[in-house]
């Protein structure tokens, strides 16, 4: 079992990750890599998933009633932040995805150890279980899909 300052660091891998992408420019950065989506637009689609956790972990500090569970419409939440983040520079879209990590962080590290580790009411997670499978191993995923793209870049 890992211990929230054990998922704070591999959370805190994607903003090392994203860092290393601000050499690359716009164009590689907007550059369809992966269905209709670029870079720019998988980091998007992070920062969306980001923010919106912000709010649930927000609701446990509280100790407020939370149900965690993958969003209810997947689809149009991805579309939704996509849309978001194509309206902003490539460049400027990395940093606030870096600012947005970086809160998601500092909130989980203000969540009470019991209840990091305790079954959540009406779901399979704990917010351990959560975070490994929704964040860590979606940034994961992603990572190797940029990678795997800007290998042929060079």
């Amino acid at each position: 079992m890992a211990t929230i300052t054990d998922v704070s660091k591999d959370l805190e891998r994607l903003t090392v990750f994203i860092s290393n992408l601000t050499p690359y420019s716009d164009d590689v950065l907007s550059k369809q890599i992966v269905g209709n989506w670029s870079i720019q637009d998988i980091i998007s689609h992070i920062m969306g998933w980001d923010k919106n956790f912000i709010k649930t972990l927000d609701q446990i500090i509280n100790n407020d009633e939370v149900k965690l569970e993958e969003h209810h419409d997947v689809q149009a939440f991805n579309e939704g932040s996509v849309i978001f983040g194509r309206k902003m520079k490539p460049h400027d879209l990395l940093k606030e995805a870096i600012t947005q990590r970086e809160q998601l962080i500092l909130k989980l590290n203000m969540v009470s150890e019991s209840a990091f580790i305790r079954q959540f009411h009406n779901s399979t997670y704990t917010l351990e279980t959560f975070l490994q499978e929704m964040f860590i191993g979606h940034d994961k995923h992603h990572e190797e899909q940029i990678m795997k793209y800007l290998q042929t870049v060079k």
